[in-house]
C-alpha cells in the first residue's frame, strides 16, 4: 500500500461527504456567486486511522480503545468523535482541520506484519496476536490544505499527536509523539512522504 493510501485511509468516505456538504453549503448561502468570503463548517464525526513508522518499528492505531484482538474477535468497532472544521471559498481549495483533545491511540509493534503498508481484515490471524506496546489518549491535530485537489499549488497534509501513554505490562508512563507529513505537488500522480515518526520515551 502506498503512502497515499495509508494517509487517506483516515479520510475515505467521511471526508468526501464532508467536502460535498461544505461545497453545498457554500452554494446554498450564495457565497460562491457573490464572492463575499469563505464558508466555515464545524461539527463532530467519528474517525479512525493507522500509520506505520518503519524506522521505529511501531504502528499507531487512532480512534478506538479496542485492541486488534478484540476487533478481530467481532468487537463492536466504534470510533471516537473528532472536532472537524472545513473552510471553503469560491474558486479556492477546501481546507480541512481535525482536532481532538483526548483521542484514543494504541501503539503496536509492526515487525510481525507481513506487509506493514497493507493492513486489513485479512491480516486478523496476525493482528489478533499483536500485544500493544502502549495505549491511552493524546492530543491530535490533523490538517489538509486542499482536500479536493482543486487549488493551484501543492497540497500539504498530515498530523501531529502527543500525550502521555501507559506502557503495557509495566503501567509506566511514556511520552508519546507522532508526526506525519505528506505533500502532493502540482502534476504529481502520488503523494510524497515528507515525514513519518512515532516516538515513545520513558
Amino acid at each position: 500500500m502506498s503512502f497515499s493510501r495509508r494517509l487517506f485511509r483516515a479520510l475515505g468516505v467521511t471526508a468526501r461527504v464532508l467536502a460535498l456538504a461544505c461545497i453545498a453549503t457554500l452554494s446554498a448561502t450564495g457565497t460562491a456567486a457573490a464572492g463575499s468570503g469563505a464558508v466555515v463548517v464545524r461539527f463532530q464525526d467519528q474517525l479512525g486511522f493507522f500509520i506505520v513508522d518503519e524506522a521505529s518499528g511501531l504502528m499507531s492505531f487512532h480512534g478506538t480503545t479496542l485492541t486488534f484482538a478484540q476487533i478481530c474477535a467481532g468487537g463492536d468497532l466504534i470510533f471516537q468523535d473528532l472536532d472537524i472544521q472545513l473552510v471553503a471559498s469560491a474558486g479556492g481549495p477546501l481546507h480541512l482541520l481535525f482536532t481532538g483533545a483526548e483521542h484514543p491511540v494504541i501503539i503496536y509493534p509492526s515487525a510481525a506484519l507481513p506487509d506493514p503498508h497493507h493492513v486489513g481484515p485479512g491480516d486478523c490471524p496476525i493482528l489478533a496476536t499483536l500485544q500493544p506496546v502502549a495505549s491511552g489518549t493524546a492530543r491530535l491535530v490533523r490538517t489538509d490544505n486542499d482536500l479536493t485537489f482543486t487549488g493551484p499549488g501543492a497540497n500539504a497534509f498530515g498530523w501531529t499527536s502527543n500525550g502521555t501513554l501507559t506502557a503495557s505490562g509495566t503501567g509506566a508512563p511514556l511520552k508519546f509523539s507522532e508526526t506525519v507529513r505528506g505533500v502532493i505537488t502540482p502534476g504529481a500522480t502520488a503523494p510524497h512522504e515528507v515525514q513519518t515518526a512515532i516516538r515513545l520515551i520513558p
